[in-house]
């Protein structure tokens, strides 16, 4: 009775809930028969990987013991090798196994357990969701005790091995002993033999009864699904409604993402071309989910290969500085030694000369490093209180002597609503007002240089301020507006002006970083009018903690106190040896001389000193080994301050510095009387 009311409660609803109806039942059952047919799959299979490795423990098991009973009659160590490598496969499944009987299953340790015993790669995974999953059922169950079993008879043979290895390797076993420990071997194989049969028999076993349970399985899956398909059959038997169901299916497909869904077309009518169109929006859908997809993959591939491209990049940059700017220390600083020697005047030219060019060279070698730590990502902004007035005249005047040396004109001009504090990174904005203005002085021959500073927008909390450098130079054609911000790109057509391009580049990158904007405003053969817009903070914010730089006047100390004072210098590279020592001894410093960090130690052990100079990179002991040597040494050497000389100056270099122990830092190039007041400011201190 209840069955004939269903059938018509069925025929009486309405198509489109009839075909919901059947469709979900349908769709559930097709859904419930897949997961049961992979799951089955996957589990004989995981099934054969066990009966093959179980055929892997016994064949190896049996190798080993073969190899063991040749070793003892050959003493010859790769057939004891052999025996040791064979016996891994065994020991490997016991160690796989042991990782998942744990209470939290080790599963990284069950793979490489799988792994040793030599079964196969794509088989591992399948053997530890089986021992996992039907480790209580009965045949599985018998298996692994049988298996746990043998393992624990077979490792009695380990400790037999090694006896049996450690009497041949001493040269003094007998006929006698030799055959004592095969005769206990024997006995040992004789125990595992029938214990491997009932590991094999049980596993047997369990496979036939998972094969019997997913055949009753899938038959009764398939049985329901194929009678729910003929009362689909019998109740939608007309075109319309055969179509309207493929419609309405595929469409619910495609709602849930299933972009592959296509739906078959019964007839040519109206319901036909509906079905068609409906395949045709698939097609192309698909087709660019595909596309995007790919061009994912693409964008990833890429961006996987230039991470490490960049890395190379970055340590190839910082090395090439390194390399060169120690060199460049000793030339500017024996150049700078000369200035104070008697010379004529061709002398103090040349000596001009090689300052100026070292000069130059020491500018280009931190503009690259700065643009290739902008490019990196690894510049970060700072958020202190700026006067941007002081900023603005300070570039001003920094280039005055070359504007003179043109006989140019420069003049500036700063808006009165303009603040004199604001809160923003005083270094970056000075490195752009620099780039520009010497930008704008080199490519001018005759006329003037104008700095404009005024306010574009003024809000609650940020204040945009405009910065124009104009000039009446030779300026820039139209077709490198767009280029002139690129790297190496040159300013201008006249390459006999120098530079390489780096200047604006690196004013772009900054400005950038800030969020703002640069352009060209004007440009025609009387000149160029180069604009940036940066925004400022009203308001102030937590900063870090900054690396202190003390100066003082040298009058403070007294000469004597100098001359007494005594610096040790720890440096690998003679010329720095030598150029520190001048530097140092023409101000009345005593100075000591050693060649890495080890002998700075020995050093330490027999004198004292007031100060150190600690290079980084040295043999035997470099600098941050020998600093915390230092640290922890004694209470005659734990306080004297250290200051660490290197070429490599960036912030995270300094900061290892100061985490070693270090109390300041100098980079090279450096400058003598740089160098000589922080000296004094320790002494004072101290």
């Amino acid at each position: 009775m209840q069955a004939f009311f269903l059938v018509r409660w069925f025929k009486d609803i309405p198509i489109a809930k009839k075909l919901y109806f059947t469709i979900g039942i349908m769709a559930f059952l097709i859904v419930v028969e897949l997961f049961t047919l992979s799951f089955a799959v996957n589990t004989l299979s995981a099934i054969r990987s066990l009966v093959g490795g179980e055929g892997l423990w016994s064949k190896s098991q049996k190798d080993a013991l073969s190899h063991l009973r040749v070793y003892a009659y050959s003493h010859n160590e790769k057939d004891y090798r052999a025996f040791q490598e064979f016996l891994k496969v065994p020991l490997g499944d016991g160690l796989a196994r042991t990782a998942l009987e744990k209470k939290i299953p080790d599963y990284d340790m069950a793979r490489k357990g799988f792994l040793i015993g030599r079964n196969h790669p794509d088989d591992v995974e399948g053997m530890i969701q089986l021992l996992i999953r039907f480790n209580q059922i009965k045949y599985l169950k018998n298996t692994i005790f049988y298996w746990k079993k043998a393992e624990a008879i077979l490792k009695e043979m380990i400790p037999v091995s090694e006896q049996l290895h450690k009497r041949i390797s001493s040269g003094t076993i007998t006929a006698a002993e030799t055959q004592h420990f095969l005769n206990y071997l024997e006995l040992i194989d004789h125990g595992l033999t029938p214990i491997e049969d009932s590991f094999s028999f049980s596993l047997g076993e369990g496979s036939r009864w998972f094969e019997n349970l997913i055949l009753r399985i899938l038959i009764g899956l398939a049985v329901t699904v194929e009678f729910t398909g003929i009362l689909i059959a019998i109740s939608i038997s007309k075109g319309m409604q055969k179509g309207i169901t493929e419609i309405i299916r595929g469409a619910g497909m495609v709602s849930k993402e299933s972009f592959d869904t296509r739906v078959k077309v019964y007839s040519r009518d109206e319901i036909g071309v509906l079905a068609t169109a409906f395949n045709q929006m698939t097609d192309k859908l698909e087709q660019t989910i595909a596309d995007l997809k790919d061009a994912e993959i693409k964008a990833k591939r890429q961006n996987d290969r230039a991470e490490p491209s960049e890395k190379i990049k970055q340590v190839f940059i910082a090395n090439m500085s390194h390399e060169i700017l120690t060199p460049m220390n000793s030339i500017i600083g024996f150049a700078a030694l000369l200035e104070d020697t008697e010379m004529n005047k061709e002398q103090r030219e040349y000596i001009g000369a090689i300052t100026k060019s070292g000069d130059f060279l020491k500018g280009l070698l931190n503009n690259i490093l700065d643009l290739s730590k902008i490019e990196s990502g690894k510049v970060q902004l700072e958020r202190k209180p700026i006067n941007i007035h002081e900023i603005v005249l300070s570039a001003i005047s920094m280039l005055k002597p070359e504007v003179h040396k043109k006989s140019l004109l420069m003049k500036q001009r700063i808006d009165a609503d303009v603040p004199t504090l604001v809160y923003g990174d005083e270094v970056r904005l000075s490195h752009v007002l620099l780039n520009l203005i010497s930008n704008a002085i080199k490519y001018t021959l005759m006329g003037s240089v104008f700095v404009e500073v005024y306010v574009i927008d003024d809000t609650e909390d940020i204040i945009w301020i405009g910065f124009s450098v104009q000039d009446t130079g030779v300026g820039v054609p139209a077709e490198k507006h767009n280029k002139i911000f690129e790297s190496l790109d040159q300013l201008r057509h006249n390459r006999e002006l120098g530079g390489i391009g780096l200047g604006l580049s690196m004013a772009k990158h900054l400005v950038d970083l800030h969020g703002g904007d640069i352009f060209i405003k004007t440009s025609s053969p009387d000149g160029s009018d180069f604009r940036f817009l940066l925004p400022f903070y009203k308001h102030g914010a937590a900063t870090d903690d900054q690396y202190r730089l003390t100066c003082v006047n040298e009058s403070v100390i007294q000469k004597e106190e100098i001359k007494s004072a005594r610096v040790l210098v720890a440096d690998d590279n003679q010329l720095n040896q030598l150029l520190i020592s001048k530097v140092l001894q023409k101000r009345g410093y005593h100075v000591d001389v050693v060649d890495n960090g080890r002998l700075a130690l020995d050093k330490l052990a027999t004198d004292s000193y007031d100060i150190i100079l600690m290079d980084l990179d040295m043999p035997e002991l470099n600098g941050y080994e020998a600093t915390a040597a230092i640290r922890n040494g004694n209470d005659a050497i734990r306080a004297i301050p250290i200051i660490a000389i290197t070429a490599h100056a960036t912030r995270e270099v300094m900061a290892k510095c100061m985490d070693y122990g270090m109390n300041d830092f100098i980079a090279k190039p450096f400058d003598a009387q740089d160098l000589h007041q922080k000296i004094m400011s320790f002494l004072i201190s101290a």
